[in-house]
């Protein structure tokens, strides 16, 4: 009975490491070829060029850290998934064909999909989207990292603004529909039928944040979302001295009366 376990334990161990979950760390990697730099590894599907924009990973890692104001001291592992069944192996948590790419909560393995490849994406943008949800995981807990993805209007707020999105659409975009409707039902979630426009709303309103009370009041928002991601909501409170929907609305109506300008 040993011996089949110990068996059974060798060969499980050798089907989750080079093809599944933990294939980022398998020292083999079948159907893979590698990019070494000094603070990532790419790997990218045997007999195909990767995308020039994950030579310059080592910059955006270096402009990741200086956005928010972290270091990263762990190296990334980027792996850019030959096709839907690797990524399905590789992430079985997650279903569908709708995510392009992901960040694990330890913020040292990013995944990317077929789908940068299939809809013609800039790779570039979601590297760098992916590196903001790092830069912040890297200095979190595996438990506080996985809260603050639950605070999307912070956290996916910050990723589309600093990979200058603009897969999601354009600020002027935002401001047509902010002149029309109000933007706080896409911060309170009782308006999630196009998270296109409210990754925008989320990147503006946090460039806007920081455009009118200054750098280092921002940056006691970030790190106290990263601390405490449940009471983010009260963090910004206790930073800014209102509510987040007070925020939101003298945000819109900035927008109204031209005094922002949501700039690409």
């Amino acid at each position: 009975m040993t011996r089949r376990l110990i068996f059974l334990l060798i060969l499980v161990g050798l089907v989750l490491f080079p093809y599944g979950p933990l294939f980022p760390w398998s020292p083999l990697k079948p159907g893979y070829e590698q990019l070494h730099f000094n603070r990532a590894d790419i790997y990218y599907p045997s007999g195909t060029q990767p995308d020039a924009a994950y030579r310059t990973v080592d910059d955006a890692i270096a402009d990741a850290e200086k956005f928010h104001g972290v270091t990263m001291p762990r190296r990334v592992t980027v792996v850019l998934c030959q096709d839907w069944s690797d990524f399905t192996r590789y992430m079985p948590q997650i279903r569908g064909r709708a995510v392009a790419a992901v960040t694990l909560a330890t913020g040292t393995v990013i995944y990317v999909t077929p789908k940068i490849r299939e809809k013609g994406l800039d790779a570039g943008e979601f590297l760098r989207h992916e590196l903001s949800h790092a830069a912040l995981n890297q200095n979190q807990s595996l438990y506080h990292a996985y809260r603050l993805s639950q605070q999307q209007w912070f956290a996916e707020g910050m990723a589309v603004w600093f990979g200058h999105q603009r897969t999601y659409g354009t600020g002027a975009e935002l401001e047509e529909y902010a002149r029309a409707k109000d933007l706080w039902p896409l911060f309170d979630g009782s308006e999630q039928a196009n998270m296109r426009l409210a990754y925008r709303a989320w990147r503006y309103f946090l460039d806007y944040t920081q455009a009118m009370s200054g750098r280092d009041p921002f940056l006691k928002l970030e790190r106290g979302c990263m601390e405490r991601p449940a009471e983010c909501r009260d963090v910004y409170r206790g930073v800014y001295g209102q509510a987040l929907q007070d925020g939101v609305m003298k945000f819109q109506a900035a927008i109204r009366a031209g005094a922002y300008v949501a700039k690409d």
